[in-house]
C-alpha cells in the first residue's frame, strides 16, 4: 500500500481545503461558533473555584479544534486506504440531517445519527450515488477516533455540579466535549472538474472497498474533504469520572469496530446494509442511555457523611492538589482538628501554619494522611469543593442532558428561560 502517497494527498487535500474551499470554510467557522456557544454555556454550570474552570475557554477550544483536526487527517488517511468512496452530496445531505436534529437535542449533533438516518433514507428511497456501506465505513473509522479521544480525556475539563438524588443532595460531574472533524474522502471526478488543486489519483493498492466507476463521463478518482462533528455528552454519578470516562471510551471502541464489519459484510449481503443502517443508530444510543440508567438509579458516590467532610473535586495548582488528595476522599481531621463543615477547615486552618497534615479517608475505605510544607507564609484554605450537609442550589440534570435549541427558543419565547 503507497502510503506515503496517500498520506501526502490527505494532507494536501486538507490543506488545500482550509485555504481555497469557499463552501468549507463558511462551514467549518459556523460549526466551530456552535461549539464555542455550547462551551459558554457548559461553563456555566460550574460552582467551584467561584466559577472559575480548570481550564481557560480559549485553551480547550484549542484543544478541540486541534484534536479534531488530528482526528480528521488520521481518519481520512484510513478512509482512503480503505477505499471508502463518497458522492460530495453525501456530506451536503448530512449537514441538513444535523441541522434538523440538533433543534431537538445539541447530543444528536453527532454524526452516528446523521449517518445512520441518511442510509435509512437511501435503502427506503434508492438515492442514487449514495452508498450505504460506505457511509457506514465512514461513519465507523470517524467514532474509533471518538472512542480513542474519550479514553485519552477521561477526567478531563470536567464540572463539578450539585444535583438532587434520592438521597439527598449529592455531587456530580459534567463532561461535554465537541470536535469539528474535517474529514478527507475519495470521490468520483468528471472530467470538467478536475483541476490543479483537485488532482485526479489511482486507487492501484488492494482495498476492503475496491471502488467502482459508476457514472458514464468518471475518468477518476479524487480527494475531497468535509466536514462532520462529533459529540460525547456524559454525567458521572455513581463513580469517579475518569472511570466512567475510560468505559465509554472502550465502548465507543467496540461499537466503531463492530460497525465496520457490518459495513464490510454489506457491500456484500444486502441484509447487513439493514442491520448497519440500524446498528448505526440504535447502539450508539443504547449506549447512551444504557449509561445514563446506570447513574441515574446507582448510588451516588460524592454524597455527604455524617463524621468529616467529602471532596467533591481538587482543582489542579490547589494546595490540596499538590499533597496528593483526591475526588472522593472525606477529610477527618487537619492538625489533629477534627473537621465537619467548611467552616471548620477554614478555623482549623486560621492561624496560616506552614505545615499541614490532613487525615482523609480515601474512596477504597483506606485512612491516609497527607502532609504540606508551606514556607514561609502558610495556608489558609486547601483550595477543594466539597460536599455540603446543607441544601444548595442544585441543577436539572434534564435540562443539561436533553438541551433543546427549540425547546429553548419556545421558552424564550414565552417569557421563560429559568432552568434552575
Amino acid at each position: 500500500m503507497p502510503v506515503l502517497k496517500i498520506l501526502s494527498a490527505v494532507a494536501r487535500e486538507l490543506l488545500a481545503a482550509f485555504i481555497l474551499n469557499y463552501k468549507l470554510i463558511p462551514v467549518y467557522i459556523i460549526i466551530v461558533l456552535l461549539v464555542k456557544t455550547q462551551y459558554i454555556r457548559h461553563r456555566g454550570f460550574n460552582i467551584g473555584n467561584d466559577g472559575k474552570t480548570q481550564k481557560e475557554l480559549w485553551e480547550i477550544f484549542q484543544e478541540t479544534i486541534f484534536f479534531g483536526v488530528v482526528a480528521g487527517f488520521v481518519s481520512g488517511f484510513l478512509i482512503v486506504s480503505v477505499g471508502v468512496t463518497l458522492d460530495t452530496k453525501v456530506f451536503e445531505y448530512l449537514l441538513i440531517i444535523m441541522a434538523f436534529l440538533i433543534l431537538f437535542n445539541i447530543r444528536y449533533i453527532c454524526l452516528s445519527y446523521a449517518g445512520g438516518i441518511l442510509a435509512f433514507i437511501s435503502l427506503v428511497f434508492k438515492i442514487p450515488g449514495i452508498s450505504v456501506a460506505s457511509i457506514l465505513a465512514m461513519v465507523a473509522i470517524v467514532h474509533f477516533f471518538e472512542g480513542i479521544m474519550v479514553y485519552a480525556g477521561a477526567g478531563k475539563d470536567c464540572i463539578p455540579i450539585y444535583i438532587r438524588s434520592e438521597h439527598g443532595i449529592a455531587g456530580a460531574f459534567l463532561t461535554r466535549r465537541f470536535w469539528p472533524v474535517p474529514l478527507i474522502f475519495l470521490t468520483f471526478l468528471a472530467q470538467e472538474y478536475t483541476n490543479i488543486i483537485t488532482e485526479s489519483i489511482t486507487v492501484d493498492w488492494w482495498t476492503l472497498f475496491n471502488p467502482v466507476t459508476v457514472e458514464a463521463g468518471t475518468i477518476a478518482f479524487g480527494l475531497d474533504c468535509a466536514i462532520s462533528v462529533l459529540c460525547y455528552t456524559d454525567m458521572a454519578i455513581t463513580r469517579q469520572p475518569e472511570k466512567k470516562s475510560h468505559e465509554m471510551g472502550i465502548q465507543f471502541l467496540l461499537y466503531s469496530v463492530l460497525l465496520f464489519l457490518l459495513a464490510i459484510t454489506a457491500r456484500y449481503v444486502y441484509i447487513f446494509s439493514v442491520i448497519g443502517t440500524v446498528f448505526a443508530i440504535a447502539a450508539h444510543e443504547a449506549i447512551v442511555l444504557y449509561s445514563r440508567y446506570r447513574e441515574r438509579h446507582g448510588i451516588p458516590m460524592f454524597v455527604p457523611v455524617r463524621r468529616g467532610v467529602r471532596v467533591l473535586d481538587v482543582p489542579p495548582e490547589s494546595h490540596a492538589f499538590k499533597m496528593g488528595m483526591k475526588r472522593g476522599d472525606i477529610i477527618m481531621s487537619i492538625n489533629g482538628k477534627d473537621v465537619q463543615t467548611e467552616e471548620g477547615m477554614a478555623e482549623a486552618l486560621g492561624s496560616f501554619p506552614t505545615f499541614i497534615w490532613v487525615e482523609v479517608i480515601g474512596t477504597d475505605g483506606k485512612e491516609k494522611k497527607y502532609e504540606y510544607k508551606c514556607y514561609p507564609e502558610g495556608i489558609n484554605d486547601l483550595g477543594v469543593l466539597i460536599i455540603p450537609r446543607e441544601n444548595e442550589v442544585t441543577y436539572n440534570i434534564d435540562y443539561y442532558e436533553n438541551y433543546s435549541i427549540l425547546k429553548n427558543l419556545v421558552k424564550r419565547f414565552r417569557g421563560n428561560s429559568k432552568f434552575l
